[in-house]
């Protein structure tokens, strides 16, 4: 076990409930440009287009070969773009009933006899490629590209965050088949990253290795997991992927079609009943939260609320890889002789308010 002895863990009010529920049916969903670094579309629809489920969207110009697929069927509502014509989303209208593409399926034990270019080939053309990020960089690796070591995160020490066990546990086969299928990827080891305290049964075998980390924030991090067990270099890069993205690739290799549900953690100071939902991969935030809010001016983060962005307008819609919307109060407001207050609702890192008196507390954070 790693142990991190600096960091911070926000005392956030909002702790979701970790069990999970139903999320309402979303009608839109949408592919967030700006959740790929450096990426440069070439468009393969255009608005008022009828797409299936794992439809080819558009690819990168910028690292030919990778493809972008629809996650879901219906039809193409709106490309909204930015800025010198920057990609923002492009909006999908889901329809009543969908069609998916369809790609090779195989057995669980069929898994371990597959060759990487096939393995390669499948996760390119399905779109699922590109939940894999490289570091250094954090972009979607070339489809030749080779790394040193994978590391799948499956823990979160995010505020607010979903317990990763509970959803594994759900779909502890999936996962597993995930990690065989990524250890095709490298001649590495894929470092599954656990919290000390999980529960989650051993799942090293093979090329895959286990290690447990434990400590406030960053703790649970993919960089500080490569800190300590494979460091990277300007020559020499590793990939990360997240644990649902794992139970994604697993089932897209088990079911032949684009696995598009999603867990996340509803949660905030600003939320009603915080907990965990099961909803779909770029479903609409608004159509998401709605109903679920306290009344008031309201900041929706897609995300936590350290690495999150604000969900507004043509971004308001779950990341290709989140796992978390966190909702927090705007606080416009000013207070007279604010910093003269005693801080009995404030929090400081540095220990200057009443509230350190109180460590269990927790607060409405803005």
């Amino acid at each position: 076990m790693i142990k991190i002895k600096r960091g911070l863990d926000l005392p956030i009010a909002g702790e979701p409930r970790q069990d999970i529920g139903q999320g309402p049916a979303i009608r839109s969903v949408a592919i967030l440009g700006g959740d790929y670094v450096g990426m440069k579309p070439t468009m393969e629809v255009r608005e008022g287009d009828a797409v299936k489920k794992g439809q080819v969207i558009f690819t990168d110009k910028k690292c030919e070969g990778v493809k972008y697929t629809a996650p879901a069927a219906g039809t193409i509502k709106a490309v909204h773009r930015g800025a010198k014509r920057v990609l923002l989303s492009v909006e999908i209208e889901v329809a009543d009933k969908e069609e998916s593409v369809s790609f090779k399926q195989y057995s669980a034990d069929e898994l371990s006899g597959l060759q990487a270019a096939a393995v390669r080939e499948q996760l390119i053309d399905s779109g699922v490629w590109t939940v894999l990020r490289t570091r250094p960089f954090g972009k979607v690796p070339a489809p030749d590209a080779m790394p040193a070591s994978i590391f799948v995160t499956a823990m979160d020490t995010n505020p607010l965050a979903a317990n990763p066990d509970v959803i594994i546990a759900a779909e502890e086969q999936a996962f597993r088949d995930g990690l065989v299928v990524l250890s095709k990827l490298t001649e590495g080891p894929v470092w599954v990253c656990k919290a000390a305290q999980s529960r989650l049964p051993s799942f090293a075998a093979g090329q895959v290795r286990e290690e447990t980390f434990a400590g406030p924030h960053p703790a649970g991090n993919a960089s500080t997991h490569i800190h300590f067990l494979d460091p990277v270099s300007a020559r020499k890069s590793v990939w990360t992927v997240g644990y649902q993205d794992v139970i994604a690739i697993g089932k897209l290799f088990t079911t032949g079609e684009l696995y598009t549900d999603r867990v996340v953690a509803l949660a905030g100071p600003q939320v009603r009943e915080p907990q965990l939902l099961r909803t779909r991969v770029g479903a609409s935030l608004t159509e998401l939260t709605e109903g679920r809010l306290l009344d008031g001016d309201n900041r929706i983060v897609n995300g936590s609320v350290l690495n999150g962005a604000t969900a507004r307008g043509p971004v308001a819609f779950l990341s290709r890889t989140g796992n978390q919307v966190t909702v927090l109060r705007e606080g416009r407001e000013r207070e007279l002789f604010g910093y003269l207050s005693p801080g009995i609702n404030r929090h400081s890192a540095m220990n200057i308010y009443l509230s350190k008196l109180m460590p269990g507390k927790k607060l409405g954070m803005t």
